[in-house]
Protein backbone atom coordinates (compact mmCIF):
# COMPACT_ATOMS: atom_id res chain seq x y z
CA UNK A 1 0.00 0.00 0.00
CA UNK A 2 1.29 3.53 -0.96
CA UNK A 3 0.32 4.90 2.38
CA UNK A 4 2.68 2.20 4.45
CA UNK A 5 5.26 3.19 2.18
CA UNK A 6 5.14 7.17 2.84
CA UNK A 7 4.54 6.33 6.08
CA UNK A 8 7.72 3.69 6.25
CA UNK A 9 9.71 7.00 4.37
CA UNK A 10 8.76 9.37 7.42
CA UNK A 11 9.58 7.08 9.95
CA UNK A 12 13.10 6.65 8.51
CA UNK A 13 13.51 10.42 10.04
CA UNK A 14 14.32 10.88 13.79
CA UNK A 15 12.89 13.90 14.08
CA UNK A 16 9.53 13.31 12.25
CA UNK A 17 9.28 10.02 14.96
CA UNK A 18 9.79 12.69 17.97
CA UNK A 19 7.34 14.99 16.46
CA UNK A 20 4.68 12.36 15.46
CA UNK A 21 5.06 11.07 19.47
CA UNK A 22 4.44 14.31 20.89
CA UNK A 23 1.33 14.63 19.01
CA UNK A 24 0.18 10.68 19.64
CA UNK A 25 0.39 11.52 23.08
CA UNK A 26 -1.31 14.56 22.86
CA UNK A 27 -4.21 13.78 21.08
CA UNK A 28 -4.46 10.46 22.89
CA UNK A 29 -4.86 12.94 26.06
CA UNK A 30 -7.39 14.85 24.72
CA UNK A 31 -9.23 11.55 23.98
CA UNK A 32 -8.93 10.73 26.96
CA UNK A 33 -9.83 14.35 28.55
CA UNK A 34 -12.74 14.48 26.38
CA UNK A 35 -14.23 11.45 27.16
CA UNK A 36 -14.33 11.95 31.10
CA UNK A 37 -15.61 15.46 30.83
CA UNK A 38 -18.85 14.36 28.31
CA UNK A 39 -19.27 11.31 31.09
CA UNK A 40 -19.12 13.74 33.70
CA UNK A 41 -21.30 16.51 32.45
CA UNK A 42 -23.80 13.74 30.38
CA UNK A 43 -24.19 10.33 32.58
CA UNK A 44 -22.55 11.18 35.89
CA UNK A 45 -25.55 9.73 38.54
CA UNK A 46 -24.82 12.60 40.75
CA UNK A 47 -25.84 15.44 38.39
CA UNK A 48 -29.00 16.39 36.48
CA UNK A 49 -28.21 16.32 33.29
CA UNK A 50 -29.64 19.30 31.08
CA UNK A 51 -29.78 20.81 27.55
CA UNK A 52 -27.55 23.68 29.61
CA UNK A 53 -25.27 21.47 31.03
CA UNK A 54 -24.53 19.64 27.25
CA UNK A 55 -24.66 23.02 25.34
CA UNK A 56 -21.46 24.11 28.23
CA UNK A 57 -19.74 20.73 26.93
CA UNK A 58 -19.77 21.69 23.46
CA UNK A 59 -18.55 24.91 24.25
CA UNK A 60 -15.94 23.84 26.41
CA UNK A 61 -14.71 21.59 23.48
CA UNK A 62 -15.83 23.83 20.65
CA UNK A 63 -15.35 27.35 22.01
CA UNK A 64 -11.47 27.78 21.63
CA UNK A 65 -11.52 27.04 17.78
CA UNK A 66 -13.35 29.63 17.11
CA UNK A 67 -12.32 32.22 19.85
CA UNK A 68 -8.10 31.30 20.42
CA UNK A 69 -7.52 29.69 16.95
CA UNK A 70 -7.52 32.68 15.07
CA UNK A 71 -4.65 33.63 17.40
CA UNK A 72 -2.95 30.79 17.36
CA UNK A 73 -0.97 31.40 14.10
CA UNK A 74 -0.03 34.61 15.16
CA UNK A 75 1.84 34.01 18.49
CA UNK A 76 3.00 30.81 17.49
CA UNK A 77 5.40 32.52 14.27
CA UNK A 78 7.08 34.03 17.48
CA UNK A 79 7.48 31.61 20.09
CA UNK A 80 9.38 28.65 19.75
CA UNK A 81 7.38 25.72 19.31
CA UNK A 82 9.74 23.09 21.44
CA UNK A 83 8.72 25.17 24.29
CA UNK A 84 5.28 25.37 23.07
CA UNK A 85 5.00 21.86 23.40
CA UNK A 86 6.75 21.13 26.40
CA UNK A 87 4.93 23.99 28.62
CA UNK A 88 1.48 23.46 26.99
CA UNK A 89 1.25 20.09 27.79
CA UNK A 90 2.78 20.54 31.27
CA UNK A 91 0.24 23.70 31.58
CA UNK A 92 -2.64 21.57 30.38
CA UNK A 93 -0.78 18.22 32.65
CA UNK A 94 -1.89 21.03 35.88
CA UNK A 95 -4.78 21.78 34.68
CA UNK A 96 -6.41 18.51 34.22
CA UNK A 97 -5.11 17.84 37.57
CA UNK A 98 -6.81 20.54 39.06
CA UNK A 99 -10.33 19.66 37.21
CA UNK A 100 -9.95 16.02 38.58
CA UNK A 101 -9.79 17.66 42.07
CA UNK A 102 -13.21 19.58 40.99
CA UNK A 103 -14.90 16.48 39.98
CA UNK A 104 -14.45 15.52 43.21
CA UNK A 105 -15.05 18.50 45.12
CA UNK A 106 -18.26 20.13 45.97
CA UNK A 107 -17.72 23.36 43.40
CA UNK A 108 -19.98 25.25 41.66
CA UNK A 109 -20.31 23.82 37.68
CA UNK A 110 -19.43 27.20 36.46
CA UNK A 111 -15.61 26.91 37.96
CA UNK A 112 -15.52 23.15 36.28
CA UNK A 113 -16.16 24.50 33.16
CA UNK A 114 -13.64 27.21 33.30
CA UNK A 115 -10.51 24.57 34.23
CA UNK A 116 -11.78 22.69 31.80
CA UNK A 117 -12.52 25.35 28.73
CA UNK A 118 -8.73 26.18 29.93
CA UNK A 119 -7.48 23.10 29.07
CA UNK A 120 -9.34 22.80 25.59
CA UNK A 121 -7.81 26.33 24.91
CA UNK A 122 -4.01 25.46 25.52
CA UNK A 123 -4.74 22.15 22.95
CA UNK A 124 -5.23 25.31 20.61
CA UNK A 125 -1.48 26.36 20.02
CA UNK A 126 -0.70 22.63 20.84
CA UNK A 127 -2.24 21.14 17.52
CA UNK A 128 -1.32 24.59 15.86
CA UNK A 129 2.04 24.16 16.46
CA UNK A 130 2.13 20.62 15.40
CA UNK A 131 1.50 21.60 12.21
CA UNK A 132 3.71 24.45 11.86
CA UNK A 133 6.79 22.24 12.71
CA UNK A 134 6.29 19.76 10.22
CA UNK A 135 8.63 21.79 7.32
CA UNK A 136 11.51 21.41 10.24
CA UNK A 137 11.40 17.64 10.37
CA UNK A 138 10.94 16.47 6.72
CA UNK A 139 12.27 17.45 3.64
CA UNK A 140 10.55 19.62 0.87
CA UNK A 141 9.66 16.32 -1.21
CA UNK A 142 8.06 14.40 2.23
CA UNK A 143 6.06 16.99 3.67
CA UNK A 144 2.66 17.40 1.46
CA UNK A 145 2.70 12.88 2.86
CA UNK A 146 3.67 13.99 6.31
CA UNK A 147 0.80 16.82 6.35
CA UNK A 148 -1.68 14.15 5.06
CA UNK A 149 -0.48 11.48 7.57
CA UNK A 150 -0.10 13.34 10.72
CA UNK A 151 -3.40 14.41 11.48
CA UNK A 152 -4.72 11.50 10.62
CA UNK A 153 -2.96 9.81 13.00
CA UNK A 154 -3.45 12.59 15.51
CA UNK A 155 -6.92 11.48 14.71
CA UNK A 156 -6.69 7.96 15.20
CA UNK A 157 -4.86 8.51 18.49
CA UNK A 158 -7.57 10.86 20.09
CA UNK A 159 -9.99 8.28 19.18
CA UNK A 160 -7.69 5.28 20.85
CA UNK A 161 -7.83 7.57 23.67
CA UNK A 162 -11.38 8.04 24.22
CA UNK A 163 -11.55 3.59 24.23
CA UNK A 164 -8.44 3.94 26.81
CA UNK A 165 -10.81 6.06 29.13
CA UNK A 166 -13.70 3.47 28.96
CA UNK A 167 -11.59 0.81 29.68
CA UNK A 168 -9.73 2.55 32.35
CA UNK A 169 -13.23 3.47 33.81
CA UNK A 170 -14.43 -0.30 33.65
CA UNK A 171 -11.02 -2.08 34.48
CA UNK A 172 -8.86 0.37 37.02
CA UNK A 173 -11.12 2.45 38.80
CA UNK A 174 -14.64 3.73 38.01
CA UNK A 175 -14.79 7.85 38.27
CA UNK A 176 -14.32 10.56 36.44
CA UNK A 177 -11.80 12.14 38.47
CA UNK A 178 -9.29 8.93 37.76
CA UNK A 179 -9.80 9.48 34.04
CA UNK A 180 -9.15 12.75 33.99
CA UNK A 181 -5.70 11.82 35.96
CA UNK A 182 -5.30 9.52 33.21
CA UNK A 183 -5.10 12.68 30.40
CA UNK A 184 -3.17 14.54 32.97
CA UNK A 185 -0.98 12.11 32.33
CA UNK A 186 -0.55 11.42 29.05
CA UNK A 187 -0.60 14.95 28.72
CA UNK A 188 2.99 15.10 30.94
CA UNK A 189 4.41 12.22 28.88
CA UNK A 190 3.67 14.44 25.77
CA UNK A 191 5.50 17.35 27.34
CA UNK A 192 8.98 15.41 28.68
CA UNK A 193 8.49 13.48 25.15
CA UNK A 194 8.96 17.44 23.55
CA UNK A 195 12.28 17.13 25.55
CA UNK A 196 14.12 14.70 22.96
CA UNK A 197 13.93 17.61 20.09
CA UNK A 198 16.40 20.62 20.42
CA UNK A 199 15.00 23.70 21.25
CA UNK A 200 15.12 25.57 18.31
CA UNK A 201 14.84 22.84 15.63
CA UNK A 202 11.12 23.63 15.39
CA UNK A 203 11.17 27.19 14.48
CA UNK A 204 9.67 29.66 14.15
CA UNK A 205 12.03 30.99 10.89
CA UNK A 206 13.09 34.70 11.31
CA UNK A 207 11.80 37.06 9.37
CA UNK A 208 12.83 40.15 9.31
CA UNK A 209 9.82 42.11 8.07
CA UNK A 210 7.50 40.92 10.54
CA UNK A 211 4.92 42.85 11.59
CA UNK A 212 4.79 43.91 15.18
CA UNK A 213 2.85 41.57 17.83
CA UNK A 214 0.35 44.43 18.62
CA UNK A 215 -0.37 45.18 15.14
CA UNK A 216 -0.92 41.26 14.18
CA UNK A 217 -3.15 40.68 16.65
CA UNK A 218 -5.17 43.67 16.06
CA UNK A 219 -5.13 42.69 12.35
CA UNK A 220 -6.61 39.44 13.45
CA UNK A 221 -9.07 40.42 15.97
CA UNK A 222 -10.66 43.07 13.20
CA UNK A 223 -10.87 40.29 10.79
CA UNK A 224 -12.29 38.08 13.73
CA UNK A 225 -14.77 40.95 14.52
CA UNK A 226 -15.91 41.35 11.04
CA UNK A 227 -16.54 37.49 10.40
CA UNK A 228 -18.97 37.70 13.44
CA UNK A 229 -20.69 40.99 11.98
CA UNK A 230 -21.15 39.03 8.92
CA UNK A 231 -22.35 36.18 10.46
CA UNK A 232 -24.79 38.75 12.90
CA UNK A 233 -26.06 40.55 9.68
CA UNK A 234 -27.31 36.87 8.30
Amino acid sequence: MPVVGDLRVLLRLPDFRRLLAVRLLSQAADGVFQVALATYVVFSPEKQTSPAAIASAMAVLLLPYSLIGPFAGVLLDRWQRRQVFLFGNLLRAVLAGCTAVLVVASVPDWLFYVSALSVTAVNRFVLSGLSAALPHVTGAEQLVVANSLSPTAGTLAATLGGGLAFVFRLTVVDSDAGVVLLGSVLYLCAALTSLLMARELLGPDRVPDRPRLTDALASTLRGLTAGLRHLAER
